[in-house]
């Protein structure tokens, strides 16, 4: 009985496992086709993307003024606060610039001052004159007087051939000395024309003597650099006594106060990718934790187009490559939970239909 049980036993078995392995092919067979058809229709609700990374505001501190490094206040990976001095410069020769724009001024002011008492003077002098020359006019009018009547005088014989020159040269005399009274206010008038001319250009003096004054006092706040915001600076590559020149990158801060995703999709997903969608945001350094995010905005050009070396495709070597579009993501999470989140780090972006 056992002899003949073996070959049914067998034979079950090798059944069970046909069967299983029919079952099983027909579920590969099943799933690939949806795999197939899922190439041509697209059912998932989801875009996703793992080509993107953290970024934020990187700014360059630049040196304003050339010298020698006299202090560092940093280090490396230090956080700084907006107004904190990075480091200090001699100020020895800008100290000197800025009591020579003091003395050149003191002496623009001086020669201002006397400009404005020489106008003093002149008016003065004006006013004397033509209070002479009002004394010089009655005299000639009483000259003119005494000349016609000694001159009808002369005619009837009344008075000598002497005093009759005397009245003609007192004439002439006080006409002489009217004239000079009049072009002396001529004069008096020109001067003072021209010493209001004058003040005008000392006055202009003054004023750019006081612009140089201040340029040489900014020069001289140039040789304190401050951080222009708060963050992290970088690496420090500087060493007291160096010469750094004007324009220099002397240090980088990195601004952690905005943190955003730049992620590049696919050109064929963005047609699905909406402002505003709402985005999961999966951090690969921080050992997959989520954040949440949404679409800030697309860039107006694919990433090859801002490349410094855009591809030519009218060469003749044309091979159609799908282009990325870069697509701007904010964190929805506050600062202090993102304090772990550092830029560069690379994510995933899981967008929402």
């Amino acid at each position: 009985m056992s002899e003949e049980n073996a070959p049914n036993q067998t034979q079950k078995t090798d059944k069970k496992r046909n069967t299983i392995l029919t079952i099983l092919s027909f579920v590969f067979l099943i799933a690939g086709g949806f795999w197939i058809i899922s190439l041509f229709f697209d059912f998932n609700n989801h875009e996703t993307t793992n080509n993107a990374q953290v970024e934020a505001y990187i700014n360059n501190v630049a040196a304003r003024a050339t010298g020698h490094i006299k202090e560092i206040r940093f280090e490396a990976n230090q956080f700084v606060n907006k107004g904190d001095t990075l480091i200090v410069l001699d100020d020895s020769e800008y100290a000197i610039k800025v009591k020579q724009a003091e003395a050149d001024l003191a002496v623009a002011e001086g020669n201002l001052h006397s400009m404005q008492q020489t106008i003093v003077t002149s008016v003065s002098n004006q006013d004397a004159t033509k209070a002479k020359l009002e004394g010089d006019l009655a005299s000639l009018e009483k000259a003119e007087k005494d000349y016609q009547r000694f001159k009808n005088m002369y005619a009837d014989s009344a008075v000598t051939r002497n005093q009759y020159d005397q009245a003609v040269s007192k004439l002439k005399s006080e006409q002489a000395y009217l004239k000079a009274g009049q072009k002396g206010l001529e004069a008096s008038n020109s001067i003072t024309r021209q010493s209001n001319i004058n003040i005008e250009a000392s006055k202009a003096t003054v004023a750019r003597k006081k612009a140089d004054l201040e340029a040489a006092k900014l020069q001289f706040s140039y040789t304190n650099i401050m951080a222009p915001a708060d963050g992290f600076v970088g690496e420090r590559n500087l060493s007291i006594g160096e010469l750094i020149n004007a324009n220099q990158i002397v240090a980088t801060i990195v601004l952690n106060q905005k943190l955003w995703v730049s992620a590049n999709f696919k050109e064929t997903q963005i047609e699905r990718i909406k402002q505003g969608q709402q985005v999961i945001i999966t951090i690969d350094a921080l050992d997959g934790k989520e954040f949440k995010g949404k679409v800030a905005g697309f860039s107006p050009a694919t990433g090859a187009k801002f490349s410094m070396v855009e591809p030519d495709n009218s060469t003749g070597n044309f091979v159609k490559i799908t282009q990325r579009i870069p697509v701007r993501i904010e964190f929805e999470a506050s600062a202090k939970d993102l304090e772990e989140v550092k830029p560069g780090m690379n994510v995933t972006v899981d967008v929402k239909k």
